[in-house]
């Protein structure tokens, strides 16, 4: 079953001068339906902003090949990917040097506190329906650029029995142009609601909805609940992506000891360590 996502009036306000913030109805939505499409979440000039952003920074060299898999199979595999992206977050020297430290990203008010008002508002989610929260110091953020004719073939964010397993809530935040024709450009995301993981399930027909990238459009999922894709692209095209993570336990650092990983247990025994470290400090005050 193909559906495309339709656009809900409450959702056309074009974002203000304000910090976008998300509703109730599209925490709701995400809540139960395990994913929300938000248009117009930010304004035209901010979109403009960041994918100029993206340029400068490709320009400087920032981007690379992005790669697939979790942990020690991350490799490069141009069948299922084609596609550069730029690691993002606050105090990154690398891209300090490039563009100052008072960028789109940075400045007050700018891409990183919204983001992070954003985390609050799905930690807070996250707490009423799985009885956690996020922990905003592990989110993971990075810009994606694909070339015309780029690609992602279908894939899950979240994996049992790796580090990706503290992902609960994905991000994508399109930054392609105001002229953006889905017939012309294509590059839709199609989200898989089948029930399957990396294939559609033998027997199940395929049930998905596409999702056009059009700039300023927000779509979140829950990370370890809807299988997508970006379907091949005809122009090239911007986004934002990220993960909001919760926090690290005793058992992740348990189940990843079972597959073998040592790096990887030893960068979650470490992140393990600092939030206990934290909370110790904390309560001893």
């Amino acid at each position: 079953m193909h559906r495309s996502h339709p656009t809900f009036p409450s959702q056309l306000k074009v974002a203000t001068t304000s910090s976008p913030e998300i509703t109730q109805a599209d925490l709701d939505s995400l809540s139960g339906r395990g994913y929300v499409v938000i248009p117009n979440f930010l304004p035209r000039d901010m979109v403009d902003e960041l994918r100029d952003d993206i340029l400068s920074l490709r320009q400087d060299g920032a981007f690379k090949e992005a790669k697939i898999g979790q942990d020690s199979t991350n490799q490069m595999n141009k069948n299922i990917r084609i596609a550069e992206t730029c690691f993002l977050g606050r105090n990154r020297p690398e891209l300090i040097k490039i563009s100052g430290e008072n960028s789109v990203r940075d400045r007050s008010g700018g891409l990183y506190d919204i983001l992070d008002n954003l985390c609050g508002s799905l930690s807070d989610l996250c707490m009423k329906d799985s009885g956690t929260t996020l922990d905003r110091t592990l989110s993971e953020l990075l810009y994606a650029y694909y070339p015309t004719g780029g690609f992602y073939r279908r894939h899950r964010d979240a994996i049992p029995n790796s580090a990706s397993v503290l992902r609960k809530y994905s991000l994508l935040l399109y930054l392609n142009r105001d002229d953006w024709s889905p017939e012309k450009d294509a590059g839709q995301l199609r989200m898989h609601l089948d029930g399957g993981g990396d294939e559609c399930p033998p027997g199940v027909k395929p049930n998905f909805i596409d999702v056009d990238p059009l700039g300023g459009t927000l779509v979140l999922f829950k990370s370890e609940a809807i299988p997508h894709e970006v379907l091949d692209t005809m122009s090239e095209r911007f986004a934002l992506v990220g993960w909001f993570n919760r926090p690290v336990t005793a058992s992740d650092v348990a189940n990843l000891g079972e597959g073998g990983n040592m790096v990887q247990v030893g960068m979650m025994a470490v992140a393990l360590a600092l939030v206990t470290v934290g909370v110790a400090s904390i309560v001893g005050q």
